[in-house]
């Protein structure tokens, strides 16, 4: 079948009824998944949509979601899911009633790329086929690496696109037109002067107290001469272009690392958790070809270090373990005087490789993906890190497959907890969880976990057949004593009609309590928040 833009919600294409007449003879359970790694070109502004059900009255704010939204131009495919050049979706609630956006960022990238009609030169996660035009090493200090396509941030009234750099790309929240630019070798750096060639991050920072943004950054440099640094950093809402660094640690080698850790000290002082897993930037390699895959290197010997940082500058505890990867944080904080633990998915392979398309497209691929390196299933995992000692217990979560009604593994992702438990011991969590009672991994489902009981256990679940449920975001219920009252939202792509809808769910029980089809498609999307009416969003996203 020949790849179409994805339909909208007027009718659906030959491909999607072919699709449907498939899943239906074979009795699958993740029809039409792949529809979510096409493009769709269209962009509305503001459509009021026609809702099935109630949205609670008060739900008052805005969802806002990110993500991929094309894929090809000008006869060139990009061939990773995080390439695709980057489109914001956007609900507006009131009273009940809810309108949509999506508009496509109006970024370096994709303005230069439709000016030449042609993937241009930048950082890419892989090469397009064709392969661009390599224009040399020296040619990535004016290549438009904005195509920022990860995850969300409020600051300072514009709303700030990220991927995992340290570069900021503002949008108007109404609107959703350009607002500012600020690359992160550009911004001044009040208590790191030396000089650092490339300037990766973590695309899920947290919010001060002050109202600040503050993440993770990598330091890498050109050659081996001198150390490398991972440091926690603040930027202050009312000077965006200053970078203050709070507390590091030198390496040899900085690691690329997605999501850290924060722990809300009782004693005012706060612990960053960062893990430094190996993966290790080229500076060399990402010059000369551009794509991480060529960049990133993971020697067979190395370690996975953890980093305990308190916030104060007192001594930080380092402690080396045999080698593991993540993708994201759930939660981290201090379990005892001299205690920290927190909770992360652990697999034995990096989750870059599983998102290219050549597996995401491809059925047998995706659903063995995993088993084919050593069971490299993104796992719920809780570390315990003795800092006296500098021991460290580590515990499955969910260790049998009975705790999460799975037929092949508790693997889950994409987690959400209750805003007042970030940094804190918490009871349970909101996350996506994939071969939901299935062998397929697109059999995706919305769960809901408790970890305080007898055993840790899915207690409720969101999930429909052959529909694909993107990160769901939890919005409290205002007053609730319960920490598990409020709502989901979260966007879903029908496999076997092709639509895309909107869906808000009782976040305790997962029953849906309304739905509004989306006038057009929305294709995979990565990380979203909601920020309430005459708010920020949480303090972590």
């Amino acid at each position: 079948l020949d790849s179409v833009v994805a339909p909208s919600c007027s009718f659906p294409s030959m491909r999607v009824l072919a699709l449907a007449a498939i899943g239906a003879a074979l009795d699958r359970d993740d029809v039409g998944y792949e529809l979510m790694f096409e493009d769709v070109l269209e962009e509305v502004d503001n459509v009021p949509l026609q809702v099935e059900g109630t949205i609670p009255s008060w739900l008052s704010g805005t969802f806002y979601l990110t993500g991929p939204g094309r894929w090809s131009l000008g006869g060139m495919n990009m061939t990773h899911t995080f390439d695709g050049f980057s489109k914001i979706h956007k609900w507006q609630f009131r009273d009940g009633a809810v309108s949509f956006s999506s508009k496509f960022l109006p970024s370096g990238f994709l303005n230069n790329s439709i000016a030449k009609n042609e993937v241009v030169w930048g950082v890419l996660a892989q090469e397009t086929i064709p392969p661009r035009h390599n224009p040399g090493p020296a040619a990535m200090a004016t290549a438009p690496n904005d195509n920022q396509n990860v995850n969300v941030f409020m600051l300072n009234g514009a709303l700030q696109l990220l991927s995992d750099t340290t570069s900021l790309v503002a949008v108007e929240p109404s609107t959703l037109h350009f607002a500012s630019e600020i690359k992160g070798f550009s911004m001044k750096n009040e208590s790191n002067p030396f000089a650092d060639i490339c300037q990766s991050g973590s695309a899920h920072p947290y919010r001060g107290s002050d109202g600040s943004y503050v993440s993770l950054r990598e330091a890498n440099k050109l050659t081996s001469v001198g150390s490398e640094r991972m440091a926690i950093y603040k930027i202050h809402p009312d000077n965006v272009n200053t970078v203050q660094d709070i507390v590091h640690v030198d390496m040899p080698k900085a690691s690329y690392s997605h999501a850290f850790g924060l722990a809300h000290g009782k004693d005012g002082v706060d612990t960053a958790v960062v893990v430094a897993q190996p993966i290790y930037t080229n500076i060399v390699q990402m010059l000369a070809h551009a794509t991480m895959d060529k960049a990133f290197e993971t020697p067979k010997d190395a370690n996975t270090t953890v980093h305990i940082l308190p916030m104060d500058g007192s001594a930080p505890v380092s402690v080396d373990m045999p080698a593991f990867f993540f993708s994201h944080f759930i939660n981290s904080w201090h379990s005892g005087e001299k205690e920290v633990t927190f909770d992360l998915d652990k697999s034995k392979a990096t989750f870059f490789d599983r998102f290219s398309l050549d597996v995401q497209r491809n059925k047998t691929v995706r659903d063995n993906w995993a088993v084919a390196r050593d069971s490299a299933y993104s796992t719920p995992t809780r570390y315990t890190v003795d800092l006296t000692t500098g021991s460290v217990k580590e515990t499955t979560l969910f260790p049998k497959l009975s705790q999460c009604l799975s037929k092949t593994w508790c693997e889950m992702d994409l987690f959400r907890i209750h805003p007042a438990d970030v940094g804190k011991e918490y009871c349970g969590f909101w996350a996506w969880h994939d071969y939901w009672n299935s062998t397929s991994f697109g059999s995706w489902a919305v769960v809901r976990a408790e970890l305080c009981g007898e055993e840790p256990k899915v207690a409720a679940a969101w999930y429909e057949k052959n529909v694909f449920p993107s990160e769901a975001t939890f919005v409290p219920a205002p007053g609730a004593t319960d920490k598990t009252e409020g709502v989901l939202i979260f966007k879903v792509l029908e496999g076997e009609t092709g639509l895309s809808k909107l869906v808000v769910a009782d976040a305790t029980t997962m029953k849906t309590l309304a739905t509004a089809v989306l006038p057009i498609g929305v294709p995979f999307t990565v990380h979203g928040d909601f920020i309430a009416d005459g708010g920020d969003e949480p303090v972590m996203v």
